[in-house]
């Protein structure tokens, strides 16, 4: 049972979260979302309890080989993965489009629902640069619906760079040639993955404000994949927002260190431990240039399974499935970020659907459990008119200063 104190905090964030068109700026695109109930982390029944009006869907294809420390390959070659982006990005626009709980979110305008619409808003983002081929490339996505993008991933390079991935520009002229398009066009510009100068590149090449969707401070979790106080401030001059992660290993370093034992301080495995996927991997791409076969085989875990049996290739040391990080941890970012960059520039980032199960903090298992974090903060201390910035408001703020009218 709550304590008394808690669980007063606890109504006072339910009814904050009933009257408040809650905004929640990242989920990697899952079916699931679009359920009524059944799913596991999101689904309409969740997003109503959480009120949860407005939601960001991440579009990725997942056709790297990783091969070693920051050696990755793509399955293909660029115009490939364009068409296949922009079949995933068809494939999504027909599930918000079939889906009566759903509205695709393509203009400023689109953010305001009637008072009794009681469907909800999805803005279409995109991950990764390959598929960029040309400027034409930037127009076809925003007429097939993408509206928000973070362009650096490990596994691309063409015209930015990642933290930790593969060797790439920090920004090259024809990435700010695509920058200045994608703010003529209003598709907000995310720095989520970027290296700090290719995220800084970003904010000074941009003439619209700059986000990063999902992310932590580097300097309060060094394993991160998160960016250093000083571009976080940078983004926030932008006029931009800091979206909070949920995941355990953004949260804390000491859960960091404790959970995810194989790995070192920087993320990447220790000496001596290389993950068989690694082998895997490679030997696909040995085996065939065919980028539909190696996606098939990439899926496929009963040749992965018969490799490794192959090869005498035992299974890695595990991860252990348990839940390390818990609430306060999740509040103490929020806490962190404000600080350091005031309250106008904090939202709910998330990373929905991209965390395993065991990564949520405890406390909160999934997205309908929102006010709980909410009533973490008010219990802290947090004012109403600071907590509808931080779940509401700043997200709205953005989104409306960069879509087309």
């Amino acid at each position: 049972m709550l304590p008394s104190a808690m669980e007063s905090c606890l109504k006072r964030a339910q009814a904050l979260h009933r009257r408040l068109p809650i905004f929640v700026g990242y989920f990697n695109f899952d079916s699931e979302t679009f359920r009524e109930n059944g799913g596991s982390q999101s689904d309409f029944g969740k997003l109503d309890e959480a009120g949860v009006r407005t939601l960001v869907v991440s579009i990725g294809y997942g056709c790297y080989f990783q091969t070693g420390r920051g050696q990755y390959e793509l399955a293909g070659p660029d115009d490939w993965l364009l068409g296949k982006q922009l079949e995933r990005v068809d494939a999504v626009v027909k599930t918000v489009r079939r889906c009566n709980r759903a509205r695709l979110i393509t203009r400023a305008a689109d953010l305001d629902a009637a008072p009794d619409d009681g469907r909800v808003g999805v803005i279409l983002h995109l991950t990764g640069n390959n598929h960029m081929v040309d400027l034409a490339s930037v127009d076809t996505f925003f007429e097939h619906g993408v509206r928000a993008s973070h362009p650096a991933m490990q596994y691309h390079d063409r015209w930015c760079r990642s933290l930790g991935g593969r060797p790439a520009p920090v920004l090259s002229d024809f990435g700010h040639e695509v920058i200045a398009r994608m703010n003529e066009l209003g598709i907000l510009l995310d720095t989520a993955h970027a290296s700090d100068e290719s995220a800084l590149a970003f904010v000074e090449a941009s003439r619209k404000p700059v986000i990063d969707s999902h992310t932590t401070s580097r300097d309060l979790v060094p394993p991160s994949r998160g960016l250093r106080d000083a571009t976080l401030r940078r983004i926030a001059d932008s006029g931009g927002v800091i979206g909070v992660h949920f995941a355990d290993h953004l949260l804390s370093a000491a859960v960091w260190q404790t959970k995810y034992s194989p790995y070192e301080r920087d993320g990447w495995p220790k000496p001596g431990f290389e993950p068989r996927l690694w082998r895997y991997h490679a030997w696909v791409l040995e085996h065939t240039k065919d980028p539909e076969q190696r996606m098939r085989m990439r899926k496929d875990s009963a040749v992965q399974e018969r490799f490794y049996r192959e090869n005498a290739l035992p299974p890695d040391e595990p991860v252990p499935p348990v839940r390390l990080a818990r609430l306060s941890h999740l509040a103490d970012l929020v806490d962190y970020l404000v600080n350091l960059v005031g309250d106008e520039h904090v939202g709910l980032g998330g990373d929905v659907n991209g965390i395993g199960a065991d990564q949520w903090p405890e406390g909160m298992d999934h997205v309908g459990q929102l006010p709980h974090l909410t009533a973490e903060l008010l219990r802290r201390g947090y004012r109403e008119e600071i907590l509808t910035k931080l779940l509401s408001s700043n997200w709205l703020r953005v989104y409306r200063a960069t879509l087309p009218a």
